[in-house]
């Protein structure tokens, strides 16, 4: 036995032998031990910090000249070339741009009004899709039978979804994942104009947004917010793009992933909340340029840390009319264009190997204003009806 126990225990029994206390000497030993700090048990380790890890892609279009290249094809086809990329993460993120209906009206090529074939949704499987946005102008386009058509056909295929639902009351009410007990939740919304676009729709004042938005997040521990606003085919956000993100991330939520411009802006920060202004497109077949040039955006969250995202540029052959990674040339024009228009809001991006990545740390929700004020001239600049393809 070490000396340093030794000394009190012989001094414990001699106590005992002159005091005559005999009967007493199992509780002065059990106190003697007890006060021994050999005995105290070790202070248990703090638990890990929690993470998960999240792909957010842009708009997917499953109709007019995508169906044309499943029908050729096969379903598998869409994904193939990126397929291991959006199973990887625990959460794969999309925008749905367009109903899955075998009822309404369908005008793809003449009006854009779009309803993919209801078996379509086999591509989102074969990606590894796992949510999807339904809050968007291109929802309703056959009418409110489509849309629950389409909830029902995710709903067999086991594709959650966000910003609609059967009851029109409830469209705002977020999507949940439980992550070993980090949940986390997705809203669907829209601010646009189109008066089919969407159930969820942000006020103009962005005060019943507001209460939404805090109402979702109280159900979870981290908040996506999917947003389709802004202009077609404009690569700098609106101000009222921005105000929308902030009232957001301002009543809670932790990430904005933006669609509708159908080509990338930049990736912007507000309070330690990443905003994702447009991830373009991903599955579609408009005309070959910047909008058929876009990313995967691969985020990563750590409780105590922030966020984390990596953007892998893709390409949209309209051959094929799914994304693919471009070569080397092309790759770079895409991922520097994108570190330009991040680094425009205030992000700096490091270009690695034609990836970028940005951090984004946790922030004290008192930090000011993190974005730099767009240029006006740019912002409002509307883009031409002619030009409007999806």
């Amino acid at each position: 036995m070490p000396l340093r126990r030794l000394i009190p225990l012989v001094l414990v029994v001699l106590s005992c032998l002159v005091a005559g206390c005999r009967s007493s000497d199992e509780a002065t030993l059990a106190a003697a031990l007890a006060d021994d700090p050999v005995q105290t048990a070790p202070a248990a380790a703090p638990p890990p910090p929690r993470s998960f890890t999240m792909v957010a892609v842009g708009d997917v279009m499953l109709d007019r000249g995508v169906w044309r290249a499943i029908q050729r094809s096969g379903y598998e086809s869409i994904f193939n070339r990126v397929r291991e990329d959006l199973r990887a993460a625990d959460i794969t993120f999309a925008n749905l741009e367009c109903p899955l209906s075998t009822v309404g009206p369908h005008a793809p090529s003449e009006h854009c009004i779009f309803r993919a074939d209801p078996s379509a949704v086999d591509v989102l499987l074969d990606g590894g899709i796992d949510v999807v946005a339904l809050a968007n102008n291109h929802t309703l386009n056959s009418g409110a039978e489509a849309m629950l058509q389409t909830i029902e056909h995710l709903g067999e295929a086991g594709v959650a979804y966000c910003g609609a639902a059967a009851e029109r009351e409830r469209s705002w009410e977020p999507c949940l994942f439980d992550m070993d007990g980090l949940v986390i939740g997705f809203v669907g919304c829209t601010d646009l104009s189109f008066e089919h676009g969407s159930w969820a729709r942000v006020d103009s004042e962005m005060t019943e947004f507001a209460e939404h938005v805090r109402a979702a997040r109280e159900q979870c521990d981290l908040l996506a917010l999917s947003i389709h606003w802004g202009n077609e085919y404009q690569k700098v956000p609106t101000q009222r793009q921005r105000d929308v993100a902030h009232a957001a991330i301002d009543a809670g939520a932790d990430l904005i992933i933006g669609h509708h411009p159908h080509t990338l802006q930049g990736v912007g920060s507000y309070r330690g909340a990443p905003i994702l202004y447009s991830c373009g497109n991903f599955v579609f077949d408009q005309r070959e340029g910047e909008r058929m040039e876009s990313a995967i955006f691969r985020l990563r969250w750590t409780e105590g840390e922030g966020w984390e995202i990596r953007m892998v540029p893709v390409w949209i052959p309209r051959s094929r009319c799914g994304p693919i990674y471009p070569e080397s040339a092309r790759a770079a024009k895409i991922i520097n264009r994108l570190a330009t228009l991040s680094a425009d809001l205030g992000v700096p991006v490091t270009v690695t190997d034609n990836e970028g990545l940005v951090t984004i740390p946790v922030e004290d929700v008192g930090e000011a204003e993190t974005e730099p004020a767009p240029e006006r001239a740019r912002e409002d600049a509307q883009p031409a009806a002619a030009e409007q393809t999806g």
